[in-house]
C-alpha cells in the first residue's frame, strides 16, 4: 500500500517547520522575516514529503533527512518568489504573491535570502549525525538542482518567443524546469540513507518523466481555479508556450493559428477573458486537453517502469506519488 500523504505531513509538518525556524527566526527584520513567513504556510509540501518517505523507505534515519527536506521546501519557495515576479504573478495559493505585497525589490532580496538558506539547512544535518562526506554531496545535489531548474526557466522565458515550438522543444524546457528539483529530495533522502549508485540512477530516471507530468498538469489545472491564482488562463495571458498551445498549433488552420500567437504575444494585462476562452476553446476543438492528459499518463506510466528493481517499500511509494502527481485538483 502507498504512503498516505496527508497523514505522512500531519505527522511531519511540525518537525519540518522546527527546522525551517531553526534558520528563519519568525522577528526580526521589517520586510524579511515576515516576509518568509508570509510565503511558507500552505502549499503542499509534497518535496519534503518525497525525502522523507525515500530515507525511510530505504532504511535511513528519519531524523537525519529533517534538514534536508526543509532544504527541499525552501528551495521551492525561493524558486516562486523569483519566478512570481518574472510572470508578474499577481496571486500565489489564494493569496497575493510576495512581491505585490512587499515591493519587487524586496521580492528579489527574499529570494536570494531563502537561497541561502537552503544550504545553512543542509550543513544543519552534522547536528543529526550526518557526516561531512554526506553532507558535501547532498550540497552538489542541491547545487546541480538549481542550476538545472535556472536553466530550464531560462528556457521557459525563452520559448514564449518561438512562434512555432514543437513537442521536443516544450519537453526539454519542462525536464530543466521540474524534473531536477522535483527529482532532488529523493536522491538526498536516498544518499543519507546510503543508498549505491543503481538506485539513485533509477530514481533520476523516475524523476525525468514524472517531473515533466507535474509540470503537465499544472498546464491543465490553469485552465480551472485549481491553481489558486486568482484567475483561470493565466499561463495563456503570459503567453506560455504550455504542452496544450504546443499541440493546438501543430494542428489548428493558419487564421486559427495566427489568432492564437497574436492572444499569447499580448501582454498579459491587454489579455481579455474572451481571448482566454477562445484560446480554450481551440485546445477543446483539437483535442489538446485530452492530449495533454493522456501525456501526462503516458510519462506516468513511464516513470513506473523506471522504478522496477528498487525496494518494494519504495517503489510503491513513489508509484503512488506518481499518481497524485496527475490525479490532483490543485
Amino acid at each position: 500500500m502507498g504512503v498516505d500523504i496527508e497523514a505522512l505531513l500531519t505527522k511531519k509538518s511540525k518537525l519540518i517547520d522546527a527546522e525551517l525556524a531553526a534558520v528563519f527566526p519568525k522577528k526580526g527584520i521589517a520586510n524579511l522575516n515576515d516576509a518568509i513567513w508570509y510565503t511558507l504556510p500552505g502549499g503542499k509540501r509534497i518535496r519534503p514529503i518525497l525525502a522523507i518517505m525515500t530515507c525511510e523507505a530505504l532504511g535511513g534515519n528519519s531524523k537525519q533527512v529533517l534538514p534536508f527536506a526543509a532544504a527541499c521546501e525552501i528551495l521551492h519557495n525561493w524558486m516562486l518568489v523569483h519566478d512570481d515576479i518574472e510572470d508578474s504573478d499577481k496571486m500565489r495559493r489564494d493569496k497575493p504573491t510576495v512581491w505585490v505585497k512587499y515591493g519587487v525589490p524586496h521580492g528579489i532580496n527574499i529570494g536570494d535570502y531563502m537561497s541561502e538558506k537552503v544550504y545553512e539547512l543542509i550543513l544543519r544535518s552534522s547536528k543529526y549525525g550526518v557526516n561531512d562526506k554526506v553532507i558535501c554531496r547532498l550540497i552538489e545535489a542541491m547545487l546541480n538542482a538549481a542550476i538545472k531548474t535556472s536553466e530550464g526557466q531560462a528556457m521557459d522565458m525563452n520559448l514564449r518567443e518561438n512562434n512555432n515550438p514543437t513537442e521536443k522543444d516544450y519537453m526539454k524546457t519542462v525536464i530543466g524546469k521540474t524534473a531536477y528539483y522535483f527529482t532532488v529530495p529523493m536522491i538526498g533522502g536516498a544518499i543519507i540513507a546510503g543508498a549505491g549508485k543503481k538506485i539513485l540512477d533509477k530514481i533520476i530516471e523516475f524523476g525525468r518523466h514524472a517531473g515533466p507530468a507535474f509540470q503537465i498538469t499544472d498546464d491543465l489545472l490553469d485552465l480551472t481555479e485549481g491553481k489558486g491564482r486568482g484567475e483561470i488562463g493565466r499561463d495563456i495571458k503570459e503567453g506560455k508556450r504550455s504542452i496544450l498551445v504546443v499541440h493546438c498549433l501543430s494542428r489548428c488552420d493558419s487564421d486559427e493559428k495566427a489568432s492564437l500567437l497574436n492572444i499569447l504575444n499580448k501582454n498579459p494585462e491587454d489579455t481579455s477573458s474572451e481571448d482566454v476562452a477562445f484560446v480554450k476553446s481551440l485546445f477543446e476543438k483539437y483535442g489538446s486537453i485530452d492530449y495533454a492528459g493522456d501525456k501526462a499518463k503516458r510519462l506516468i506510466k513511464e516513470a513506473k517502469n523506471a522504478i522496477k528493481g528498487l525496494p518494494a517499500e519504495l517503489r510503491e511509494n513513489l508509484a503512488f506519488m506518481a499518481d497524485y502527481l496527475i490525479e490532483r485538483k490543485k
